[in-house]
């Protein structure tokens, strides 16, 4: 598992994480996400490997609450599609927690777009459920597809995730009026905005300038 670092622009500070899977096989090397997580997804395994990251996100924050420890804060974990056909992923969940006694609030779940394409009525009543429980549920890759608009309105995340895709549209005037539409209609929801991918110090004044909470991105660190 690694980890790559959220900023808060304001404050300058580490404020959560994305908890993120690299592969270094023992014969081939390392291996990118990109060949093995799509394989997991077609062969629904991607279950196993989505508990494994979340345990191992458990176990690091119980260390970082312990007593003279680091600062903690919290780690978005995904949610695949797959993940949520499964009828028990909030008592997974929340063994979870009572297993390391963490807060919900600590370990913050990302549900992709595509997951919404694909069963948006089952996705409805299991974000409305994890709400309940006291998680923060955020939209992941928001502005990747088609479907990201009929999300918003039809259940509450807690925080979009702008998708890189959109984050590149900095510097070309019709991208840059697309981005401030999407955030403005994002926080007259009442929801928290991350920026994914920034990059260079153009895209980070820029999403500043459109009040955008959080920043995650190869400007301030790659995944460690």
């Amino acid at each position: 598992v690694w980890l790559q670092p959220q900023f808060n622009f304001v404050t300058n500070k580490i404020i959560g994480a994305e908890a993120l899977c690299r592969w270094t096989h023992n014969s081939l090397g390392w291996i990118s996400p990109g060949e093995f997580i799509p394989i997991l997804e077609r062969t629904g395994q991607i279950s196993q490997l989505d508990y494994y990251i979340w345990e191992q996100a458990c176990k690091l924050m119980r260390k970082w609450l312990d007593p003279g420890s680091f600062i903690p804060v919290s780690v978005s974990v995904n949610i695949s599609r797959i993940d949520l056909l499964d009828d028990k992923i909030d008592n997974r969940l929340v063994g979870l927690l009572e297993k390391y006694n963490i807060p919900a609030s600590m370990l913050r779940l990302e549900i992709t777009e595509s997951a919404y394409m694909s069963k948006p009525e089952v996705l409805i009543d299991i974000v409305n459920k994890l709400h309940e429980l006291g998680f923060t549920v955020e939209m992941d890759d928001f502005g990747s597809g088609y479907s990201s608009l009929a999300a918003l309105n039809r259940m509450h995340f807690d925080t979009i995730k702008l998708d890189k895709s959109l984050v590149d549209y900095i510097g070309d005037d019709n991208g840059e009026k697309l981005l401030n539409s999407i955030t403005k209609l994002a926080q007259s929801f009442g929801m928290e905005i991350t920026a994914e991918g920034v990059e260079t110090v153009e895209q980070l004044m820029f999403l500043c300038n459109l009040d955008c909470d959080d920043i995650q991105g190869y400007y301030f660190s790659r995944p460690l």
